[in-house]
């Protein structure tokens, strides 16, 4: 049975057309019309990587936040060759497409709302644990710093051969004087991926939020990083002023505000690796820029302080 069929089945008539949606590193997503809707099938032949986002999804509407509905999900495998879920369509595009035309009161607006999504989340019980998991599991890691440390180790040749021996040494020294504050981060549920994707808004306004297969556990400022180093990759500093609003909804003080920038340091040696992949000099380029701005910025401020 393809895409087509099953569709087909479970609304008893065929779609008009089935489009395959470019965002979805895990999932294949398409976005299917009928003559008088439009709904949203995400697939995965990894049937648990689906398995607990139903009941993510009932979690987070039952505390109040715009999600979609799930319409249907299997994934047993048993009528198709791999698990499936139709949800309800919002109108709208993600924001990395829509941020640069939205005005200033329009981006403090859904900051704003981006932000008490995760207050909201972050009252769910602590966990067990920390990382990327279904709300409630326990996470893998037993502290934040092995997931930074992870991180790091695992991204920074992305950028030794774009880089000096001692700018990687200054890096080193950053995530050093970082280390204490990260013993000290508790397993804080918050939604990682919200960033310039899976934020659906149509003339200015938000729509709904999407992608909900997994949680982390640990510091919710690494989302504002993410967000941080998203918008500095895609769109330019045209996109700041959004990231400035996240930082103020936050309420984020001096100390934090250079953490968000260290955390989006650690994103963007990723970040780095994907461009190289797809061979995007020009992105590549603009987040080494990043990266030595930040380490510049980080020794003028130690420097005087």
């Amino acid at each position: 049975m393809n895409l087509e069929d099953l569709i087909t089945e479970v609304y008893g008539s065929p779609p008009l057309k089935i489009e395959r949606m470019s965002f979805g590193h895990t999932n294949q997503v398409y976005n299917v019309t009928f003559s008088d809707e439009q709904i949203i099938l995400r697939t995965n032949h990894k049937p648990g990587v689906l398995k607990h986002t139903a009941d993510n999804i009932a979690i987070l509407s039952s505390l109040g936040l715009p999600v979609p509905n799930v319409i249907r999900t299997d994934v047993s495998l048993e009528k198709v060759p791999f698990a499936y879920m139709i949800l309800e369509h919002f109108p709208g595009r993600d924001l990395r497409y829509e941020l640069e035309g939205m005005t200033r009161e329009q981006l403090a607006e859904l900051a704003q709302q981006i932000i008490s999504y995760q207050r909201s989340v972050s009252e769910l019980p602590r966990g067990s644990g920390f990382g990327w998991v279904p709300i409630g599991e326990q996470g893998p890691f037993s502290s934040w710093t092995q997931i930074i440390e992870r991180d790091f180790r695992s991204h920074i040749d992305h950028i030794i051969d774009e880089v000096t021996p001692e700018t990687i040494v200054l890096l080193q020294k950053m995530k050093q004087r970082y280390t204490p504050y990260f013993d000290r981060v508790e397993p804080v549920c918050f939604l990682d991926d919200l960033t310039i994707k899976n934020v659906i808004v149509a003339e200015g306004k938000l729509q709904g939020i999407v992608d909900f297969d997994w949680v982390c556990y640990g510091d919710p400022l690494y989302m504002i990083a993410l967000t941080q180093t998203a918008v500095v990759s895609d769109i330019g500093d045209q996109g700041m002023p959004y990231v400035e609003a996240l930082c103020r909804q936050w309420g984020a003080n001096r100390e934090q505000r250079a953490l968000i920038d260290f955390y989006s340091v650690i994103h963007a040696l990723q970040f780095i690796g994907f461009h190289q992949r797809e061979q995007n000099d020009v992105c590549k380029q603009r987040m080494v820029s990043f990266i030595l701005d930040k380490i510049n910025s980080d020794t003028d401020e130690n420097r005087m302080s």
